[in-house]
């Protein structure tokens, strides 16, 4: 006998960025284009893997101490953090994108959207 997919019993999440988030991923991946245009692609390779990730296992990073409800998903490649939430409507919602050496306490103390 031949199964087929097996269905989720959740509802699928669907992954939001603010535009905070969506500049820090433009303004990186233009930076590292402009090294080196391979360079630039694997940037964006790897946030779509960091962001399936986050879909496949969304609550496996670690929470961001000082945030709640907040997480910190790290790229492998590069020195990158997504940080993401939950929010009411069930969706993640990327906050920012920001490099490891930037401060995420000053950072993320926008209004996110």
């Amino acid at each position: 006998m031949v199964r087929g997919p097996r269905q989720s019993p959740w509802p699928p999440l669907r992954v939001v960025l603010t535009r905070h988030a969506a500049g820090d991923v433009a303004e990186a991946c233009s930076h590292y284009a402009g090294i080196d245009p391979e360079l630039g692609t694997r940037f964006a390779d790897d946030v779509g893997a960091v962001i399936e990730r986050i879909l496949m296992f969304p609550n496996g990073a670690p929470p961001v101490d000082g945030f709640d409800g907040l997480r910190r998903a790290r790229m492998r490649r590069f020195p990158y953090g997504f940080f993401y939430q939950h929010t009411d409507a069930g969706d993640l919602l990327i906050v920012r994108v920001l490099h490891s050496r930037r401060s995420h306490v000053t950072a993320l103390d926008v209004e996110p959207g």
